[in-house]
């Protein structure tokens, strides 16, 4: 979970941030940035408000309640459930516990207005806010990552010809549960073989064949933060074909790394990239997606390495940049598509690769 500090200093520079957009108040409803802000991780479907003033001062409405310490000066508890009554409409209930000052000017995330002031549009100042990751929010990454480890490490043990995509996805889940110690949200790429060339998706009862590239494409998540990896694995031995294209995508990831650094244009690695893949003609051109993308408690988040940017705030490269880097074939000759996927993050001394489970067919 996120920590009380982490939380404190996100508030600072949210205070920071409203003083210079000249807001007397910062409301959102985006369940999300109440965790990021306070720490009480509430439920999507559930209603939940956190007011901000230009003071300094708080107010959540929540169904989650904040941990001991954290920066909430007043706590207005949602019930969701009573035998005293009938709860059927917790958006109404919510709505009744505001009691938000009068304000002249103020920003908005998610849904909420008064008569009184100028409402401004808040998404933009918290994705700025958002997109360089503190220490607390990595260490929740990284115990995402220890999960994607013991996956692939049972994933490996599993794979077999005649095995389902489903062995391999249930095998994966239990070990992730047991891993965490209660439950994951593991989502995913779990197509196998031919399947895996333009679809990723659920796994199904499709059935392992020997030849076969797997790429597995996971992102378990305890709480809301989520790593992003992918490893191919081969069932058998693989071919010469199948080792030159994952030393292909190896060097395609090398290439990404020795790139990045604060002030590149995302756009850029993508464009490297994606002309070092397509000017080699075994590939056919096939590389179709993003070179990556940052992640935080979305799966993907800025700085997005794809062509379609154009190099503002969110698409440049800063210190605190949590992000993935994952080139990949999808080539039929090779029995399947051939992605590698690691997880970074941008520091001052250079770029820390924060999962170190082995590459290797």
């Amino acid at each position: 979970m996120l920590s009380v500090s982490g939380c404190a200093a996100r508030q600072k520079r949210l205070l920071a941030a409203m003083q210079h957009e000249r807001w007397d108040l910062f409301v959102t409803s985006n369940y999300r940035t109440i965790y990021w802000l306070t720490g009480a991780l509430g439920q999507a479907e559930v209603p939940a408000y956190f007011a901000f003033t230009s003071d300094g001062r708080s107010t959540l409405i929540s169904s989650a309640k904040p941990p001991e310490g954290a920066p909430v000066n007043e706590y207005l508890s949602l019930e969701t459930y009573s035998i005293q009554r009938t709860i059927t409409d917790l958006a109404r209930d919510a709505a009744r516990l505001i009691r938000f000052p009068r304000v002249a000017r103020y920003g908005v995330e998610g849904v909420w207005a008064t008569e009184h002031g100028e409402r401004c549009n808040a998404v933009p100042v918290v994705l700025r806010l958002r997109k360089c990751k503190d220490e607390d929010e990595i260490d929740e990454i990284r115990a995402s990552l220890r999960l994607c480890a013991a996956a692939y490490r049972r994933a490996r043990e599993v794979i077999a010809p005649g095995r389902t995509e489903l062995d391999v996805y249930l095998a994966m889940y239990e070990t992730c549960v047991r891993e965490a110690g209660g439950p994951v949200d593991l989502k995913g790429d779990f197509a196998c073989g031919q399947r895996s060339i333009a679809a990723g998706g659920p796994p199904t009862a499709r059935v392992i064949e020997s030849g076969d590239l797997y790429p597995l494409d996971i992102f378990p998540a305890v709480a809301l933060y989520n790593g992003d990896t992918c490893r191919t694995f081969c069932v058998g031995d693989p071919t010469d074909a199948q080792r030159q294209a994952f030393e292909t995508i190896r060097q395609a990831i090398r290439m990404a790394e020795e790139m990045v650094r604060p002030g590149v244009k995302a756009r850029d690695i993508y464009q490297a990239v994606k002309q070092y893949l397509d000017e080699i003609a075994w590939t056919e051109k096939s590389f179709f997606h993003h070179v990556g993308h940052g992640i935080g408690f979305h799966g993907h988040e800025a700085p997005r390495i794809i062509p379609g940017t154009d190099g503002v705030l969110g698409d440049v490269f800063e210190i605190g940049d949590v992000f993935t880097i994952e080139p990949g074939v999808y080539v039929p000759a090779l029995g399947g598509g051939l992605r590698l996927e690691d997880n970074y993050v941008v520091r001052p001394e250079g770029l820390e690769n924060l999962f170190h489970f082995p590459m290797e067919l």
